[in-house]
């Protein structure tokens, strides 16, 4: 017959493999975890994150410089997971696929991928997956509520999960490096800028009524479709996510959840709905 192994956790760092014929094998915490995780990676349009999960907890997740990275950060990591999932808004799978290993169960996920939500988008095959998979992680961490998803990114992008659980749609709207390129890009002598550190009615100087012009325009147009949503459904969730969701967060007079993984905490769900 096989061995019967007993898994105790004492206090502290470590966890205790007791074997009832060779007594006990001390193995670190994280080992174990690693037994059975998941790996997401989210490929965005500027940056690259993923994520380790032990079930439903993440226990890991970090940046992606380069996308040419990618193939050995798999190959370091390919023995911490036994299933993944990928999605991109920018690379096809056979973009990816030499950056794989080929002896992983890997899922990548696209319009064709079956989901844990309803769908009544009328063009799923044009759906973000970062933005299909963010409603998804409202989803999960919010159940039997509608929940808006703003993403402050390239774009910001609202999009909307009824309290039955169906994706309704979205609003897509330009981010605040798509503003000042435009006026600068648009016109003979706006500077190019990259911040949204605008404060105050009015700016002292071109470079300052810029940057209150779009941050506070960006305010001004998360609030008032916050509010369209809130008449449409009064106990909606709204997650606030992307790269300016912490300069944003502040200034956004509603009640939100900033939860900044929260495509990767989708992906997560994903993954496992296909298990």
């Amino acid at each position: 017959g096989g061995c019967l192994w007993h898994w105790s956790i004492p206090l502290g760092e470590k966890i205790f493999a007791s074997n009832s014929q060779n007594g006990f094998l001390e193995v670190p915490l994280y080992l174990l975890l690693l037994f059975s995780m998941n790996l997401a990676i989210d490929i965005g349009n500027t940056r690259t994150k993923y994520a380790f999960f032990d079930e439903n907890s993440m226990v890991e997740s970090g940046k992606i410089s380069e996308l040419a990275d990618l193939g050995s950060f798999m190959s370091e990591r390919s023995g911490d997971f036994e299933r993944g999932i990928i999605s991109s808004v920018n690379y096809g799978q056979e973009d990816l696929a030499p950056f794989l290993p080929g002896d992983k169960d890997l899922l990548y996920f696209n319009h064709r991928t079956p989901i844990p939500i309803g769908m009544a988008y009328d063009t799923p095959r044009t759906l973000g997956v970062d933005r299909l998979a963010a409603v998804i992680g409202g989803h999960f961490l919010f159940p039997k509520r509608a929940v808006v998803v703003v993403d402050i990114g390239t774009c910001i992008t609202y999009d909307f999960l009824s309290a039955a659980g169906v994706f309704e749609g979205g609003v897509i709207s330009p981010g605040p490096n798509l503003r000042y390129k435009a006026m600068h890009d648009y016109t003979a002598r706006l500077p190019l800028l990259n911040d949204c550190e605008g404060d105050g009615l009015v700016g002292k100087s071109t470079a300052s009524a810029m940057k209150i012009g779009v941050t506070r325009g960006i305010v001004g147009e998360i609030e008032y479709m916050l509010s369209r949503f809130l008449l449409e459904s009064p106990g909606l969730k709204v997650i606030l996510t992307g790269g300016g969701a912490k300069t944003f967060e502040s200034r956004i007079k509603a009640d939100i959840f900033v939860a900044l993984e929260i495509v990767l905490v989708g992906l997560n769900r994903v993954l496992d709905y296909n298990a």
